[in-house]
């Protein structure tokens, strides 16, 4: 290091003594070289393996060189002489990270030039600002943030903002006023620090929490922010100022040695504050700018220049991810814990703060060689663990049954006996008995799973957990680890019980009829598993199952728990594609589901865990329209077990009878012949699915259809529109009524398109005289909410022109309508969806042929990348080949489409040959693709 600098001082030396009498702004070129042939020399020992804190600190060495001869040369402008730095009217002062000798390549630079006289204007210190603000720093490619304080004014400022408070604290003189700069910093103590101890860290936690709220309150998110999230660079520095205000100690070293943080603790956090400075230069270098959030479309690059060098882009990114993970782990809990054991953090309960610190004693209670003081629970010596490793387990039974927290010295004892947990603890009955009672209350479980996890206890305990430990998850759609995600499904579980989440109270309630509630928890804890053991991609669940049930079995769980648990894992992910892929409106298929998950608890804890998975994964998943179809398929599934499965076929297909039940409920305008012929015409499922206002709703709109046709011969080609927004859920219901067509789907999804309106869902009955009533579910392609009033007039002016145009109207597209509609979608394309693949991470299309869930039907499945239009190129596609499209299905995930369409071919019939499948799929995936590139190039 020594070496480095040594170089960039004799570099600094030899180019930047300009001679007295020269021109200071021809010679202004000079720092630019400088600065350009250091940051090149910067860049080469960093990308040769120089450690994050060198790089920094190199660089931080490189600006204080430049500022010392840029203060040099101006000095001659503006007295004509060159002179000492005492003689300077004020002092230069480096402040935040610069102050701290921490800067990367592209940092924020803070100087403060601190002076002593009445005003900024003084003609001591006007000529020096004069010079800054015409922009010296901006033509040498600095961005330097500068202030002119005196004394009193930084102690002004500092009292009324921690963040400027912080700044100061790590202030460090340049140049200049060396008496001047040491008075400040003895006042800045006595004035702002002394006697304030305990408000500037009650600032700084709740600084904290609101950063972490802001950035990600998870250490392993898939795109960290490797400043401000979770176990970056701020969590190490955070707990750096409040030992600082609090214990007057400044370095890890310092603390090692007072015993504040152990030996191991200081190497770890070493370790982490270090590389994550590596991370951050790299990711400069690679944008270019000042970035903290690491995406992932820079994660390959990054990782390959820190020396991951598999040639496979996912196992590079994995290796290098898990080692960052690592790291912001270990900065997250040891910093965490270090704040708890020296009561800088908030207490839960504020006896145990005050007892952290001995000011208070309180009766002590012993038990199982524990105990409880001043209302935390404790160990009574420091062997209780060798003496009989059980109490690993049960100590966090005891916390929970008694409500009171482990004191953060008996975390540190547990993660220090870890080692203990072996092959004997992990087939222990015992141990089996007490981690079941710790998952069986309902609403108090994720806490306890957390600490566990934390101090490794859970992954140890459970080794099928335990390999999900910072691995990185290539779904495009997660944005946290496999560990973390499980822990967060957990604790949205945990908030369905007690209310703490958004969702509808609905699931609250059955929460109540789950007969085993450890069930529910252990299936979510484990339903990953699969992913840590290598499963192939769309495995998992079935590998998982497997793994589920070798643990049930090592813990002690009897058969039908086991089998349970076993069948819950294979089919977590089963309700969510059923409810989003499959009709849920045709009888035969809810049989069909009914019959797989073969009872209520079964199907009581798979909804559960569809919740809170998809939760767990992001809550911009979840929306109204996923709710209503999973709360519409359970009530559905659960009714049919109440009737029993073997007469349910029979009572549905009673058409005379559900008929005659609607009648008696619609309003009495509605003429009974033409209640039953409407009925006639449609299928059953159309009875089965459609509420009697949704029936009410389409008998007017075909009243109004065949009115047209009869008496308006004006509309006679116009649909007849109906919206109604759900605005609770978020998303509008559009029905249109017209005669059925080739194309018609596709030529209402286009016009919805072109309208900036995203498709959620589409439901399509036919009747058997031509007339079609077509519903979609739709929201704001920029917002995800409602339908605005001017794109419900835009869709209708769009659609009706389509439908009415002249040509051969029913079959084709006229050209040019097919050109405005296109043009329509591609302008929706400037609007960002929530999520966007780039070229690195392209989602693979895929496509399949389902025969055996539909009578009439083939289910062709398609999984490609989410885009503008989509829907519409399908259907389109599916025009073109003559397919009968009868439903569409449709879900995004972050990025995905996955899509469901019942299809059958013209005039009737499944696509049963291979051949015909073949080319479908062909058709399709050339389509898809062509367009797939065409939506990269062109956003």
């Amino acid at each position: 290091m020594e070496d480095l600098l040594e170089k960039i001082r004799f570099n600094a030396n030899k180019r930047l003594n300009i001679p007295i009498g020269k021109d200071f702004q021809r010679e202004i070129q000079r720092f630019r070289n400088f600065l350009k042939v250091e940051n090149h020399r910067l860049k080469i020992f960093h990308r040769s393996g120089g450690s994050g804190i060198e790089v920094c600190r190199a660089r931080a060495f490189v600006v204080d060189e430049l500022f010392r001869y840029l203060i040099k040369a101006l000095s001659k402008v503006i007295y004509g002489k060159e002179i000492e730095f005492d003689e300077l009217p004020f002092a230069l002062v480096a402040n935040g990270g610069y102050g701290r000798s921490e800067l990367n390549p592209y940092s924020d630079i803070d100087i403060m030039f601190l002076h002593n006289l009445h005003h900024p204007n003084h003609p001591q210190l006007k000529p020096w600002v004069d010079i800054i603000s015409r922009g010296v720093f901006f033509d040498l490619g600095l961005k330097v943030m500068h202030t002119l304080r005196s004394i009193d004014d930084c102690i002004q400022i500092a009292n009324s903002d921690i963040l400027t408070k912080t700044s100061l604290m790590e202030s460090r003189l340049i140049l200049g006023d060396s008496e001047l700069f040491d008075k400040f910093q003895k006042e800045l103590y006595e004035k702002c620090i002394r006697g304030k101890e305990d408000d500037y860290i009650r600032e700084r936690i709740a600084d904290q929490a609101a950063r972490r709220a802001k950035y990600g309150n998870s250490a392993t998110m898939q795109e960290p922010n490797i400043k401000n999230g979770c176990g970056g660079l701020r969590d190490f520095q955070n707990l750096r100022w409040m030992v600082l205000v609090k214990y007057r100690v400044n370095t890890l070293d310092e603390m090692a040695k007072q015993e504040l943080i152990s030996v191991s603790e200081k190497k770890a956090l070493e370790e982490a504050y270090d590389f994550l400075l590596k991370v951050r230069t790299e990711l400069h270098y690679q944008v270019g700018r000042q970035m903290d959030v690491l995406i992932k479309r820079y994660q390959p690059s990054v990782a390959y220049r820190l020396g991951f060098k598999d040639l496979s882009p996912s196992r590079r990114i994995e290796e290098f991810m898990s080692q960052l993970y690592k790291h912001t782990r270990n900065i997250y809990l040891i910093t965490k814990n270090t704040e708890e054991r020296l009561a800088l953090l908030p207490q839960k309960n504020a006896v145990l703060a005050k007892s952290v610190l001995g000011l208070i004693t309180t009766k002590v209670h012993i038990f199982d060689g524990f105990k409880i003081e001043n209302n935390a629970i404790t160990y009574a010596n420091s062997r209780l663990f060798d003496d009989q490793p059980r109490r690993l387990m049960r100590i966090f039974l005891y916390s929970r049954q008694r409500g009171i927290p482990i004191h953060p010295e008996l975390i540190q004892l547990i993660r220090r006996k870890i080692h203990l947990v072996q092959r004997q603890f992990q087939a222990d009955p015992h141990v089996g008995e007490t981690f079941l009672q710790i998952l069986n209350e309902r609403g108090n479980v994720a806490p306890y799973l957390r600490q566990m996890h934390e101090v490794g206890l859970l992954g140890k305990y459970l080794p099928e957990f335990g390999r999900l430990t910072n691995l990185v998850q290539h779904e495009f759609y997660h944005q946290y680890t496999l560990d973390e995600h499980t822990l967060m499904c957990i604790e949205k579980i945990d908030a369905i019980w007690t209310g703490k989440t958004n969702v509808d109270k609905f699931y609250t309630a059955l929460m109540k009829d789950i007969e085993k509630p450890y069930l529910l928890y252990l299936a979510m804890l484990l339903h990953d598993i699969g992913k840590g053991a290598g499963a192939p991609r769309g495995k998992h669940a079935s590998v998982g199952a497997n793994l589920s049930y070798a643990v049930a079995k090592r813990i002690g769980l009897e058969e039908t728990d086991a089998e349970t648990l076993r069948f819950l894992v294979e089919n977590h992910l089963y309700l969510a594609e059923f409810s989003q892929r499959r009709n849920i409106d045709d009888p035969a298929e809810i049989s069909m589901c009914a019959k797989k998950i073969k009872n209520g608890d079964n199907l009581r804890i798979l909804t559960i865990l569809t919740v809170a998975d998809t939760l767990g994964t992001s809550e911009r998943l979840w929306n109204g329209y996923k709710d209503q179809l999973l709360q519409t398929l359970f009530i559905r599934c659960d009714n049919l077990y109440v009737k029993s499965l073997n007469s349910v076929e029979t009572q549905i297909l009673d058409r005379e009878k559900i008929v005659k039940s609607l009648l008696q409920k619609l309003p009495p305008h509605h003429d009974e012949e033409a209640v039953r012929i409407h009925l006639k015409n449609l299928p059953v499922r159309y009875i089965y699915s459609q509420s009697i206002q949704q029936i009410t709703t389409d008998l007017n709109l075909v009243y109004e259809f065949l009115y047209n046709q009869a008496f308006s011969r004006n509309k006679a080609l116009y649909p007849v529109i109906s919206w109604h927004n759900e605005s609770n859920k978020g998303f509008g219901e559009v029905k249109i009524c017209t005669w059925d067509r080739t194309g018609l789907f596709a030529k209402i999804a286009g016009s919805l398109t072109a309208s900036g309106l995203n498709i959620l869902s589409a439901h399509i009955f036919t009747r058997e005289d031509g007339i079609a009533i077509d519903t979609f579910y739709v929201t704001d392609l920029q917002t995800g909410k409602c339908p605005t009033k001017k794109q419900r007039e835009k869709f209708e002016d769009i659609l009706k022109q389509i439908l009415t145009a002249t040509g051969d109207k029913y079959t084709i597209f006229p050209e040019k309508l097919i050109s405005e509609i296109e043009h329509e979608i591609l302008k929706q394309r400037q609007y960002s969806p929530y999520y966007q693949v780039t070229a690195e991470e392209r989602i693979p299309t895929q496509i399949s042929f389902i025969n055996d869930v539909s009578d009439n039907h083939t289910v062709i499945e398609i999984v490609t990348e989410d885009r503008i239009g989509l829907l519409y190129l399908i259907a389109k596609t599916f025009r073109e080949l003559k397919l009968d499209l009868s439903i569409a299905k449709i879900s995004t995930e972050k990025g995905a489409a996955i899509d469901s369409f019942y299809v059958s071919k013209t005039g009737g019939g499944k696509i049963i040959s291979p051949e015909e499948q073949q080319y479908i799929k062909s058709r399709l995936l050339k389509v898809l693709e062509e367009n797939a590139l065409n939506s990269i190039t062109k956003s």
